[in-house]
């Protein structure tokens, strides 16, 4: 990005001066030099260019497709990457479209829209050119939309530095079980128990060598750690307010390095790309939507109060939980009686996630009787203001339920 200010957007004024980037390799011998008082001159012959591009969203009609009662499902990609793995989400699409239609359009519960993105490598990138965003325009368009699903990377294989100093990039050997493979890494946007159930069932059916699903630091991991956030824009609930619930796939390909310094019959074409675990990624995605189509009681299984409700409960440092919850911190010292806060927070855990999937089946009277349940506990064992924003929380889960 050559501009004063590091990112782009409209009426960016842009530094005419190119930016010339070395490798780690490179850059060493460069610096060497520098060190020992010698001079070089470096030479980039660039130019700017105009270019306009557009963006294509299209619509796979569900049964109640250009009524009000259209529920609807995001799915996107960017389509303007400079190689074969960072390209191919558009080819997942694709996929899911292709098995999608497979079934008839009075049997698709949701309707699905595929929007193949272009402002992913424009200076700032998708945020620095909201104005241009389809949805944002056409805000009353985002009423029928109750999840989103992105992917971006998939199907590549890992790198490793050998050679002498480390300085050969070569692929990892071995199958798909020896680290060959990048990661699979999935923003889950709303720790939601349905949401992370329904990733690690379609992983597991699609045997996906490597997944890893988080949702930042909202909440503790499974071993009580700090969750990393995934670092891709195009889950594209986040973007928009009211938020919607999704997730999304940006495999860990293979560094920036390779970002960076793609060659042509290297990382940047077949060398690079695992066939097969491209496939079983878009397989798991078909599947991880066809759950979402299929779950009737999505939007109340997906609500955002039941995530709020899990990292009030269990976030306890603000290392772990770098986003506070709206409650605020838990620690041992907000219960009335510190030397229990162990036993009772994870009776109070075991008490929301049982009301929980009581929602996620449909039995709303037993949900609704253990979120009182809950409420009780809460309020005799929980100090305020902890205890305050927790019932704020809980009381307008019951009050859903009950107008359903």
């Amino acid at each position: 990005m050559y501009s004063l200010t590091g990112s782009g957007g409209p009426g960016t004024v842009y530094v005419n001066v190119p930016t010339l980037c070395l490798d780690r390799v490179n850059g060493a011998k460069v610096l060497t030099d520098a060190k020992a008082g010698k001079s070089a001159t470096l030479t980039l012959n660039a130019s700017f260019q105009n270019a306009t591009s557009q963006y294509v969203i299209g619509w796979l009609p569900g049964k109640d497709y250009g009524t009000a009662q259209d529920q609807q499902i995001l799915i996107a990609s960017h389509t303007d990457a400079m190689s074969l793995v960072e390209e191919d989400g558009a080819l997942g699409m694709l996929g899911i479209m292709h098995y999608m239609n497979h079934i008839p359009q009075s049997q698709r519960p949701k309707t699905l829209i595929f929007w193949f993105d272009t402002r992913h490598f424009m200076p700032g990138a998708e945020g620095a050119w909201s104005q241009y965003d389809y949805y944002l325009e056409n805000p009353q368009l985002l009423k029928p939309i109750q999840f989103t699903l992105a992917m971006e990377h998939m199907g590549g294989r890992s790198t490793v530095e050998v050679g002498a100093d480390g300085n050969d990039y070569v692929y990892a050997p071995g199958g798909p079980n020896s680290g060959a493979l990048i990661n699979s890494f999935i923003d889950v946007f709303n720790n939601n128990p349905w949401l992370v159930d329904t990733i690690k069932r379609s992983a597991e059916d699609n045997h996906w060598p490597r997944v890893a699903a988080s949702d930042g630091g909202i909440a503790p991991g499974v071993n009580g750690g700090y969750q990393k956030s995934v670092n891709s824009p195009l889950n594209k609930g986040r973007s928009y307010t009211p938020n919607i619930p999704g997730i999304g796939l940006a495999g860990d390909w293979p560094g920036a390095w390779t970002q960076e310094y793609s060659q042509l019959n290297t990382e940047a074409g077949f060398h690079g790309f695992d066939e097969n675990y491209f496939v079983a990624q878009v397989a798991g995605l078909s599947q991880i939507t066809g759950s979402v189509m299929a779950k009737a009681n999505f939007p109340i299984t997906a609500d955002f109060g039941w995530g709020n409700i899990a990292s009030g409960l269990t976030c306890t440092l603000k290392s772990i939980c770098s986003t506070a919850p709206v409650t605020g911190l838990l620690p041992d010292t907000q219960f009335v009686t510190p030397a229990n806060a162990p036993t009772q927070r994870a009776e109070l855990v075991a008490q929301y996630e049982s009301a929980f999937w009581d929602v996620s089946r449909g039995n709303y009277a037993s949900a609704t009787t253990k979120l009182k349940t809950l409420a009780t506990n809460v309020t005799n064992w929980i100090l305020a203001p902890n205890q305050t924003a927790l019932l704020i929380l809980i009381n307008n889960q019951i009050a859903k339920l009950a107008a359903l």
